[in-house]
């Protein structure tokens, strides 16, 4: 009975966001895509579709379609650009994390301290594991407005890039402190596979790159068929993605990020706007609405009115470290409103935060309080930083 019920969710969804996603788009210059979002929220408060959104098979379409978009991310790099900017990018990266970490451990310790164990390395784990950007999330406003190969996309999607990568690292930190020995059991982490895994991973990436001339070459010099790109940038695709997901879950995200890289840099001019066209088809219109939706499935509206004076403090100090740090490090590289922006972008959450999150609420280490409060502040404050981040795009281009 599942999935006759999926069907009909899927119907319902695609026709959610055909209607309403034409009005958001129309009137209030905010992608079509989250009206599967706005959707999802209503869907949960009432509680329909529950058991569907909670089966395996809804919940594998829905990381598919994160999948595809993290995939969209790499494949949309501008290598040059991003060779320009790498310096910016590590630095933005760095200082965003840092600042964002610091004032979230201190609130957490100084302010709520039995939320976390009376312990400084728990607040800290826990900020930083919170300071992470959904660059997925901001791929679609991004690739909607046609800003995402300027200085500010590639700024965007480089740093939510590396933070991802950072944030993996995280896990396998917290893994192998010997105070956090529960939380490597209860995850089944192993510090060495994972730190070993992004080695591979990065250095697959790099030779690949390195090597796509021959590749390029081949395609373009042979007439072969046009199903042969496609089922190459699928099997590059899945590869990547089963490399990093057999070892930890989280590195999956990575791998479907290091696999657009590398498909761009294996496939001709020519080829990778035709399969431009149809990844964006297979991410955006079939599968994006699905991933959007479960996130707006998850949220508890009821969470905000439980814990009020935390989930504002915790807003306050997470997006005013963003926007402090991005308006001091790019106000001069993108000016003072789009400095701003671009730290209102990247305090969207989405990543692997929540996992680490989860691990620490499974062992003990924080409070189902501080739990519910950070995922309450990170998904129910979407659309409030969207709509924002939506309507400056569409008045003027950035640089």
């Amino acid at each position: 009975m599942v999935l006759e019920e999926i069907w009909l969710l899927m119907v319902i969804t695609y026709g959610v966001s055909l209607v309403f996603g034409f009005l958001i788009q129309k009137y209030l210059r905010m992608p079509w895509i989250f009206a599967s979002l706005f959707f999802g929220l209503i869907i949960s408060e009432f509680g329909l579709f529950s058991s569907v959104i909670a089966s395996d098979l809804f919940k594998m379409l829905s990381t598919v379609g994160m999948y595809t978009l993290l995939f969209m991310i790499g494949f949309n790099f501008e290598f040059k650009k991003m060779e320009q900017l790498k310096k910016h990018i590590i630095l933005g990266t760095t200082i965003t994390m840092a600042t964002e970490g610091i004032l979230g451990s201190l609130l957490l310790y100084l302010v709520f301290p039995a939320e976390v164990s009376y312990s400084y390395i728990v607040a800290l784990i826990t900020a930083l594991s919170f300071a992470t950007v959904g660059e997925a999330i901001l791929l679609p406003i991004l690739a909607e407005f046609k800003v995402v190969k300027t200085t500010f996309g590639q700024l965007t999607l480089g740093i939510g890039t590396l933070d991802d990568i950072l944030e993996v690292i995280l896990l396998g930190v917290v893994a192998i402190l010997p105070g956090f020995s529960a939380v490597a059991q209860a995850q089944n982490l192993n510090p060495l596979l994972i730190t070993l895994d992004i080695i591979f991973l990065s250095a697959l990436t790099l030779l690949l790159i390195k090597m796509g001339y021959k590749v390029r070459n081949g395609l373009a010099n042979h007439h072969t068929a046009p199903y042969v790109t496609s089922i190459l940038t699928l099997l590059v695709f899945f590869s990547f993605v089963a490399i990093g997901g057999f070892v930890f879950e989280g590195l999956a995200t990575v791998g479907a990020i290091f696999a657009g890289m590398v498909v761009r840099g294996l496939l001709p001019k020519e080829r990778l706007y035709e399969n431009e066209r149809a990844i964006e088809f297979l991410g955006y219109i079939f599968l994006s609405p699905l991933f959007f939706l479960s996130i707006g499935a998850s949220v508890s509206i009821h969470s905000l009115i439980i814990y009020p004076s935390l989930i504002i403090l915790i807003w306050l100090v997470s997006k005013g470290s963003k926007l402090l740090a991005s308006y001091a490090l790019f106000r001069k590289l993108l000016g003072s409103k789009y400095s701003l922006l671009l730290g209102l972008g990247l305090s969207i959450r989405f990543s692997t935060s929540l996992i680490v999150l989860f691990s620490l609420l499974n062992t003990g280490f924080i409070t189902l309080a501080l739990y519910s409060a950070l995922v309450a502040t990170a998904i129910f404050m979407k659309p409030v930083i969207i709509g924002i981040y939506s309507w400056v795009l569409s008045k003027e281009k950035p640089p």
